[in-house]
């Protein structure tokens, strides 16, 4: 009876990895995609943009960097994941905003809480 909870768990577990790696391959093939809509030196503009962003959420004590991604595209920034107060949220987007070269910042941050 133990193996049989031990094989269910096992799938399950499986089954899991193989919903998240799809859904990151999913997240892939979407960068890939629009990265034909960008120059090569919007691309780059984009990745600094998102290392600046991200270096001062992770540098900030009221907001959990970890929990934020942060995506560019076009100097347009858009920020998603779980924060704990609408304040944290605001200091997110506030950061954001005074990184050099951002042009415009979405929140698509969950207030959990």
């Amino acid at each position: 009876m133990k193996l049989n909870y031990l094989f269910v768990a096992g799938i399950a577990l499986c089954a899991q990895g193989c919903i998240a790696a799809a859904a990151g391959a999913g997240a892939e093939a979407g960068y890939v995609l629009t990265q034909g809509e960008r120059t090569a030196g919007e691309t780059v503009d984009d990745q600094r943009i998102t290392a600046s962003v991200k270096a001062s959420l992770l540098a900030d004590q009221d907001v959990s960097g970890l929990d934020i991604n942060v995506d560019t595209f076009k100097k347009s920034v858009t920020l998603k994941g779980v924060v704990d107060s609408l304040q944290e949220a605001e200091k997110a987007v506030s950061l954001a905003r005074n990184i050099s070269g951002v042009k415009d910042v979405t929140s698509k941050l969950v207030v959990m809480n």
